[in-house]
């Protein structure tokens, strides 16, 4: 990998610059209430979280959300503001989360032997693609499929990830912080739990250097606290699921068969991902538009 030249930092620079000058125009444009400077404050906060976050990712492969504590930061700072505060958590959540997949990006390329800058012009264009087909494709859903987004949907579009969102835009934004978890407020107590999160990892670390072959090596807090960052939208039976086949796979299958989990455990992690996808596109293109409203499954399982 020495023989590929490294990519100029003025790269970096060059689209983080257009991209937030581009946002800073949107915000300012449509009436979204979201200050400039606060976006500026989104954009620091994601920086000063992105190693720590990704050293978490890199030692766990678990992604620790910061998208509450978005949230209470801006509806103290500007409260009564949803649009506003629903776009501070994208810039200083999202931007954080792509931070730290786009290096995880830039590791799988240094294994695959991919120059850096063919990496990162790969990137740049994939972005720009996704920005723009995401939103046609959104635009599309939004006036062609019948009831979407409602709970009776007869294909299963009832956008739980983006009802959560807009839920939680309203709590955090209009409603606002201060009305529920300031001191004297219904929800006062739940804020002693930032400082159960400050210093439970404390003991943990100490144990495990102390006793560096116990158990207490395998804890880590951050990523206790963080397992059910999926609730809502995840329900008990998403959970149930997981730790089924994390049982099976990561501990079952790796202490009795161990050399089948070394080759083919992350293949077949891969080959269920892809295989949903196309059955989600198949299903979806030959039967889901055969007749107006769609056709309601009952799979086996469901229920």
């Amino acid at each position: 990998m020495l023989a590929y030249p490294e990519v100029p930092w003025w790269w970096y620079a060059l689209v983080g610059v257009v991209a937030f000058t581009c946002f800073c125009v949107s915000i300012s444009i449509f009436p979204t209430n979201l200050p400039v400077w606060a976006a500026l404050v989104g954009v620091i906060i994601a920086s000063v979280l992105a190693i720590p976050l990704a050293m978490l990712q890199a030692i766990t492969n678990q992604q620790v959300p910061t998208q509450v504590m978005q949230e209470m930061i801006f509806g103290y700072m500007l409260p009564g503001r949803p649009v506003a505060n629903a776009l501070f958590k994208s810039i200083g959540y999202v931007t954080c989360s792509q931070a730290v997949n786009f290096s995880g990006d830039l590791k799988l390329g240094h294994y695959m032997k991919i120059p850096p800058r063919v990496m990162f012009s790969c990137q740049v264009v994939a972005a720009v693609i996704a920005a723009i087909w995401v939103m046609l494709v959104q635009d599309w859903i939004l006036n062609s499929v019948v009831d979407v987004c409602t709970p009776k949907q007869t294909q299963g579009f009832i956008c739980p990830g983006s009802n959560t969102f807009f839920t939680a835009s309203i709590v955090w934004g209009a409603i606002g912080p201060r009305r529920l978890f300031s001191p004297g407020a219904i929800y006062s107590g739940l804020l002693w739990f930032f400082l159960v999160g400050f210093l439970a990892p404390i003991p943990f670390f100490f144990l495990a250097r102390r006793f560096p072959l116990s158990f207490f090596r395998y804890i880590n807090i951050p990523v206790f606290f963080a397992g059910l960052s999926a609730m809502p939208p995840a329900s008990g039976i998403n959970y149930i699921s997981w730790v089924l086949c994390g049982f099976i796979f990561n501990y079952v299958i790796r202490r009795f068969h161990f050399r089948w989990w070394m080759r083919y455990n992350y293949i077949l992690s891969a080959a269920l991902d892809s295989g949903l996808a196309l059955c989600m596109l198949t299903i979806f293109f030959t039967l889901g538009l055969t007749r107006p409203g769609g056709i309601k499954f009952d799979w086996w399982g469901n229920k």
